[in-house]
Formats: structure tokens, C-alpha cells, sequence
């Protein structure tokens, strides 16, 4: 919480053997390496989750407002609402889904791909109208 009294997200990026043990052959971290060590993969991806989010951002789509990013952590601010995935009814469905199309067509339209887009990342917010894609 800051002195004006606005609430943050801090995300920390630990990628680890266990639960990424494909990640130096899916993602392009490692630029030619064949070495390198899990904390410094966890801070790229770090450093590109907020670049792309500040991008996303600046262009006027619906994700967290991005504040900062130190070594393996992003702070962001606090998405009010709940996972999509927490949702049992949601009363303006037709328009959420809509919402998600425009979300994704904006997305293409600069030439971007949301890899992970599912309803773990989607966060519907409290009057059940809108949506902020996180992660």
C-alpha cells in the first residue's frame, strides 16, 4: 500500500527444475546459451511480463497498471474482482465473452499472441461487467 492508500500486487517469477523442466527449450530466455541458472531466467521473465504489460497498457488495454519490476519481481497494481475460474453465475456472459474477443482481436492486431489466456488469467470484475487480463 502506498501513503495514498492504493493497494499493489508484487509477482514473484521463480521458475524452477520441478515445475519448468522444459522452459530452455520452449522459451527463447537463455539466446544461445546452453547454461545459466534459475534465477536469472526468473528475472527475464520478470523484466518481459512488465515490459509487455507497460506496452499493453500504454495502449489502453484492460490489464494491471504496471509499477515497477527489481530483479525477479513485478509490482503491479491490485486487480479488484475474482478469477474467472472462482465465477459460478455471471449474469452479462454474452457481454464478458465479447469483452475476451475484443480483447483478443486488439491483441492480433499488434501482432501479439496471449499463450496462457484461460480463466485463471481473466479477472472479472465485482459487478460482473468487465474484465482485466492479468499474466
Amino acid at each position: 500500500m502506498d501513503d495514498e492508500g492504493r493497494l499493489f500486487a508484487l509477482k514473484l517469477h521463480r521458475l524452477g527444475r520441478t515445475s519448468f523442466r522444459s522452459i530452455k527449450t520452449k522459451r527463447d530466455y537463455l539466446e544461445g546459451r546452453h547454461r545459466t541458472n534459475w534465477f536469472y531466467m526468473s528475472r527475464i521473465a520478470a523484466l518481459k511480463e512488465f515490459t509487455y504489460m507497460k506496452a499493453l497498457y500504454d495502449r489502453d488495454f484492460k490489464v494491471p497498471i504496471p509499477i515497477e519490476v527489481n530483479r525477479h519481481a513485478v509490482l503491479m497494481e491490485l486487480v479488484r474482482g475474482v478469477p474467472m475460474s472462482q465465477v459460478r453465475e455471471l449474469p452479462s456472459a454474452r457481454k464478458i465473452l465479447s469483452v475476451c474477443m475484443d480483447f483478443l482481436f486488439r491483441l492480433s492486431s499488434v501482432g501479439l499472441i496471449h499463450c496462457d489466456l484461460n480463466e485463471f488469467n481473466i479477472m472479472v470484475d465485482h459487478d460482473g461487467n468487465g474484465v482485466t487480463v492479468i499474466d
